[in-house]
């Protein structure tokens, strides 16, 4: 089994390389590959199993989307054929039709996914999540974001809020969950977090008998940040 990470040494603003640390003890045997910026990804000619993005900054963003751009074709064919990715903070935002800046200026992104993303110059909503996903178990994340995004996730949302926002203030809709791809705006180690997310990942690779690694003590913070989240005096949004 095929790990590829992309450019984890600028895409881990908030501790997102922790899913792929987290993986490695979930799958002992696998090979785990990253990419490094300004070098050919693996997917370019292999098949991973899984591809991993995180979190990068606005102008590393930028530089990404044009390193990927010879790419683009394949990397959507992947994405049509039900290749698992995960995509966390902005990484995502690459695969848009756009990004558009705080003056005005609109960034071409890939074109896989129908989705706009627009920047607020001084403007961070920082928020937690407490959502279900496709009504099978609730997932609790937080964001940290200068970015809302817009389009029409109505058939394919990551998930459904219970508290906090969806894409933007007006969305109840977090994310978009195309085939085996998730794109979300929830940062850090995500799948550390949620181990019914971390199960429902391996399945979608094929590692049906691997195990959702300290699953005992996994389940047990995620059980206590649960009660944290139910809170009626915890805010959501800052």
């Amino acid at each position: 089994m095929i790990i590829e990470i992309l450019y984890p040494e600028i895409c881990n603003l908030f501790g997102d390389i922790g899913n792929i640390q987290y993986l490695q003890h979930c799958l002992p045997d696998a090979e785990f590959v990253p990419t490094t910026f300004g070098t050919e990804p693996l997917f370019a000619t292999e098949t991973p199993d899984f591809i991993y993005m995180g979190t990068a900054s606005e102008k590393n963003q930028e530089k990404i989307i044009a390193m990927l751009s010879p790419y683009r074709v394949r990397l959507k064919e992947l994405l049509e054929t039900g290749v698992p990715m995960l995509f966390t903070g902005n990484a995502g935002e690459i695969l848009f039709d756009y990004i558009e800046n705080w003056d005005g200026r609109k960034i071409p992104g890939l074109g896989i996914v129908p989705f706009t993303a627009k920047r607020s110059q001084y403007t961070r909503y920082n928020g937690l999540t407490l959502a279900t996903f496709h009504d099978q178990f609730d997932t609790l994340g937080f964001r940290s974001q200068f970015t809302y995004w817009y389009g029409d996730n109505s058939s394919c949302p990551f998930v459904s809020c219970k508290k906090g926002i969806g894409m933007n203030p007006e969305s109840s809709l977090e994310g978009i969950h195309l085939h085996n791809t998730i794109i979300t705006a929830q940062l850090g180690p995500i799948l550390v977090n949620n181990p019914k997310l971390t199960r429902h990942v391996l399945d979608s690779m094929g590692a049906v008998d691997a195990p959702v690694a300290f699953e005992k003590e996994i389940q047990a913070a995620y059980d206590v940040r649960m009660q944290e989240f139910l809170n009626p005096k915890i805010k959501f949004s800052i």
